[in-house]
């Protein structure tokens, strides 16, 4: 028993660790990135007093500087990540003959209505959420919104959109339903996976609105990346929820929406056996090329 609490100890540790590092990445990104204007700046005006701090704070607050930092910090991270992911476990899972290749892995109809339906009732469910959070919390909402905005709304609008809508999923759930997912489903099990894989997605973002609300969109990203133990379902679902931020204002309730496609998404997993207990995850991990 006592070794067991030890290696879920451990695990838990290794996961935190593991966001850590990746955030740490992202910074020195954007410290590097920044640092010849810095310098420039100090030539400039010495380095000191207001007219440096205001340059400076003015550069490194510019949404097309913030834009561009955070679509490079992606990309490194997707290299830094994507390699780590490959060595720790698709190449283990090669080298011992467990690996499948995603397409033994997804029925496309069978898997694409229950994961499209569950993405949107875990989308509205995180909308109703963010809601009620931003009411109870309305200064921190509005300093996280102003942060949001300055990040993605900056830059040229394609730039914006590829960070958004597929470098950031890519990176984050490599990170997350990747890394993470795999090492503590090995001493906590389908629930306690899913579980810290969802936790540990709250933390990667930084601030309590944003912790809160994609708690419900970590949870079933967790339980597909689990049972069809593969990142790239979980990319997919990632890439769809963030192109539903940007291009689908809620015209309907998302109360109205959680229920039916939550609904749905019942309905289309008994049918389909996604809540029956398999060897699935058992399976090996998809490869980093594929995703």
């Amino acid at each position: 028993m006592k070794e067991t609490k030890e290696s879920k100890v451990k695990t838990f540790f290794f996961c935190l660790w593991v966001i850590i590092a990746v955030l740490l990445i992202q910074s020195a990104v954007s410290v590097i990135g920044i640092l010849p204007k810095a310098v420039q700046l100090v030539l400039e005006t010495g380095g000191t007093g207001d007219e440096f701090i205001q340059k400076y704070q003015e550069y490194a607050t510019s949404g097309n500087v913030l834009m561009i930092l955070q679509f490079a910090a992606e990309i490194v991270c997707i290299i830094a990540v994507g390699i780590w992911y490959y060595l720790g476990y698709v190449k283990k899972d090669k080298q011992n003959g467990t690996y499948k290749p995603i397409g033994e892995k997804i029925n496309v109809l069978k898997d694409t209505g229950f994961i499209v339906c569950g993405c949107l009732a875990a989308w509205s469910l995180a909308v109703i959420l963010s809601i009620i959070v931003s009411t109870l919390m309305p200064k921190t909402a509005s300093s996280v919104n102003e942060t949001l905005n300055l990040v993605t709304g900056g830059g040229t609008q394609w730039l914006g959109i590829v960070t958004t809508v597929v470098l950031a999923p890519i990176c984050e759930e490599l990170t997350v339903r990747g890394i993470i997912l795999q090492r503590s489903k090995r001493a906590f099990g389908v629930i306690g996976c899913i579980v810290i894989s969802a936790v540990m997605f709250g933390i990667f973002h930084m601030n309590p609105i944003q912790a809160v609300y994609v708690l419900p969109m970590g949870l079933f990203w967790g339980f597909v990346g689990y049972k069809k133990n593969s990142v790239i379902p979980c990319v997919f679902c990632h890439m769809l929820n963030n192109a539903l931020g940007i291009f689908m204002p809620v015209f309907v309730s998302p109360v109205i929406l959680f229920i039916v496609f939550g609904v749905l998404t019942a309905v289309i997993g008994m049918k389909t056996g996604y809540f029956t207990d398999d060897d699935t995850s058992d399976d090996s991990a998809d490869t980093v090329e594929e995703a």
